[in-house]
């Protein structure tokens, strides 16, 4: 069975539609939207040939804040199956998925399907978040390969639900091994962080899955709480200088959705040097980057870690 499916791209969103409306009245193909440029890409790796996977997100849109176009909205109406996060993460899509799902849209949000942490067993408390609540659930699985091949073959079986009878288990079965050996490099090359030293200050709680998967601590986030929209007091921004300097912390790492200014200034406070490191969250990078892919992102960021935390 041929599977096409929404095409979802800024600014060709209304050619895109009637290209859509056609295939479906003609073949009763499904159509399927992501809003994320990451499940969009775990998608991909599991339709592989047999379906056309599209995305809401542009590349570098910080998933917390992104507000939907009404042609957007549309499409996500017409979608036979639409791939969320949940968990808090698409906070300005939240009410046009419900509204959707309320319509009868399928709607599957794949974070809590896949094990997902409590920000308080994430490892990722850092001082500056005392004040958050701590029942809450991380939406960042994507940095844990393990989950993502979870993801994966959570996302089979929906896609068997829609267009059974396709194999939908081959490109399940070869994204798992490709994400079983990006965890197997990872822990390879993150061996030249000492113990002591896999202390991470990122810039908001989005490191969680990553540290628990690789034994690292955050210690501290520049950006209070699992979103970006926060704004850190003064006295928050103290604590953290403090915390860095306490823990010989030699870097803050930065996302690649979001400006590195309170980052730097925090830097600047500390008393030597401090690196920045940009690293790969919540949107993967432009074509040709170095994160252009999840399994590509993934790579980067440990590359990126090792290099500013490892033994020199």
């Amino acid at each position: 069975m041929r599977i096409t499916a929404v095409v979802v791209i800024v600014g060709l969103l209304a050619v895109s539609a009637v290209a859509c409306d056609s295939d479906t009245s003609n073949d009763g193909a499904a159509r399927v939207v992501a809003t994320t440029t990451i499940l969009g890409d775990i998608a991909r790796n599991v339709v592989g040939d047999s379906a056309e996977v599209d995305v809401l997100m542009p590349v570098g849109a910080d998933p917390h804040d992104f507000q939907p176009s009404a042609q957007q909205v549309a499409a996500i109406q017409r979608a036979d199956l639409v791939l969320a996060t949940g968990l808090g993460l698409e906070e300005g899509l939240s009410d046009v998925l419900e509204s959707a799902a309320a319509d009868g849209v399928r709607i599957w949000e794949v974070g809590p399907d896949v094990d997902p942490l409590r920000f308080s067993e994430s490892a990722d408390d850092g001082p500056n978040d005392e004040d958050h609540e701590t029942g809450d659930f991380d939406p960042h699985f994507w940095l844990d390969p393990l989950r993502v091949a979870r993801a994966a073959a959570l996302l089979g079986d929906q896609l068997e639900e829609i267009a059974p009878g396709h194999d939908w288990a081959s490109g399940v079965d070869a994204y798992a091994a490709e994400l079983a050996a990006v965890d197997e490099d990872s822990i390879e090359a993150l061996t030249v962080v000492a113990p002591s030293d896999r202390k991470l200050v990122t810039n908001h709680r989005s490191f969680g899955y990553f540290a628990d998967r690789y034994d690292f601590e955050v210690v501290g986030t520049v950006i209070p709480g699992g979103a970006t929209l926060a704004n850190p007091s003064s006295a928050e921004l103290a604590s953290l200088v403090a915390t860095i300097q306490r823990e010989q912390v030699p870097a803050i790492f930065t996302e690649n959705v979001e400006p590195d200014v309170l980052a730097s200034a925090v830097a600047a406070e500390v008393g030597y040097d401090v690196e920045i490191v940009e690293l790969y969250t919540g949107s993967l990078g432009e074509r040709g980057s170095d994160g252009d892919t999840l399994i590509k992102m993934l790579e980067s960021n440990v590359a990126r870690i090792a290099g500013a935390l490892g033994a020199s």
